[in-house]
């Protein structure tokens, strides 16, 4: 799992200003609510005193209490209040948790889990500009958590050759031969579109079923991914006029563990009554997808290219291990077998901005990173 990145903590409707909210990412604990000028904050979850989960406490104006001892603590992650020791009491400068830099974008709140300064933080990238054109799409959200690896998980998303055997609407087994087409790569993503052979007439169902009621020979999809924000874009246009996107955020909850936000946005069949079919059409995507993720070995991804026999038609998975391992060669990945055993007896945290500009007079140390290394394995 890799610092110093954006991740999707929450839906932007869950995030309170009268009750905080408890999330996990990179296997760390964090709590989120509102500033008094309606700002997402996202804290460190543990309570510096005694271990308790400030998620599971109370708000008192734009404080989140702790629910053992009562402590306070404000947004900037600072302790305001320690009732047994009186309000007269001046409180040291050691008695904080760490604060992170959040960003609310397509209706998300996205935090920045890492101590770079903001010049040096990436931008969340601008995948999905449809989010702003109610009128000419239609959008559903969706989610959903996966017990599998976080690299695993996005994986399966960027793979068009996978939907021919795994998936029953749109996969194709008669004509299961994909045409490659060379990646448009940037820094942190590439981006390729394909043809891949349509399915059968009669694999739809629905009002699909009557709209796509011809023989059709081939289904254009574009696809694209960043690993900034660990999201990616998915449209497949039906024929032509009909398209559809599913913009998905993934976040690494544990090692084995990963969750998924997102939205699906379609230029056609945009009245609302038509949601619960394009609704019951994900679920069905999303549990023929984990039968076979969810049971894949190992369960990480390999930490070399030539550990699995990769394909030409691999290529945008390729294009993303790579990236992942360029990200960690900077030393930002973090060592979760030393973390796992240290964690036992020590709290252990991301570093956040604060820690950089300000290294001394904390309570709770930082979670282990693997040394910084070449940039590329093969």
């Amino acid at each position: 799992m890799l610092i110093n990145n954006w991740y999707v903590a929450a839906a932007a409707s869950e995030v309170r200003r009268d009750k905080p909210l408890k999330v996990r990412m990179l296997a760390c604990d964090f709590v989120l609510f509102r500033d008094d000028k309606d700002k997402a904050v996202c804290l460190s979850d543990v309570c510096c005193h005694r271990g308790a989960s400030l998620g599971r406490g109370e708000m008192n104006g734009c404080n989140v209490v702790c629910p053992y001892h009562g402590w306070e603590f404000a947004g900037d992650g600072r302790c305001t209040l320690i009732p047994a020791m009186g309000s007269e009491v001046t409180i040291p400068k050691r008695v904080r948790v760490d604060a992170y830099p959040t960003q609310e974008k397509y209706g998300w709140v996205w935090v920045f889990l890492g101590d770079l300064p903001e010049s040096q933080r990436p931008r969340i990238p601008d995948l999905f500009p449809e989010y702003d054109d109610p009128v000419g799409w239609h959008r559903i959200p969706y989610g959903f958590e996966a017990k599998t690896n976080w690299m695993r998980f996005e994986e399966n998303s960027l793979d068009t050759a996978h939907t021919q055997f795994v998936h029953r609407q749109f996969g194709a087994k008669r004509t299961p031969k994909l045409e490659n087409f060379p990646l448009e790569e940037s820094e942190w993503g590439a981006r390729v579109t394909r043809r891949k052979p349509a399915p059968k007439p009669d694999q739809k169902s629905g009002e699909m079923a009557k709209m796509l009621s011809e023989e059709r020979l081939n289904t254009s999809v574009a696809l694209e991914f960043s690993l900034v924000g660990l999201c990616h874009r998915i449209q497949p246009t039906f024929k032509e006029g009909m398209t559809q996107i599913n913009f998905t955020a993934r976040t690494p909850v544990d090692r084995k563990l990963s969750r998924a936000i997102g939205w699906q946005a379609r230029n056609y069949l945009k009245e609302p009554q038509f949601d619960a079919e394009r609704m019951a059409g994900i679920q069905l995507a999303v549990v023929e997808d984990l039968s076979v993720v969810e049971d894949l070995k190992p369960p990480i991804t390999p930490a070399k290219l030539s550990d699995e026999f990769l394909t030409e038609t691999d290529s945008m998975e390729m294009a993303f291990r790579k990236r992942c391992f360029k990200w960690a060669a900077q030393g930002y990945e973090i060592d979760l077998d030393e973390y796992e055993r240290r964690s036992q007896t020590e709290m252990l945290v991301i570093p956040s901005p604060a820690r950089r500009e300000d290294p001394k007079n904390w309570v709770h140390k930082t979670v282990p990173l693997k040394p910084a290394s070449k940039e590329s394995r093969d």
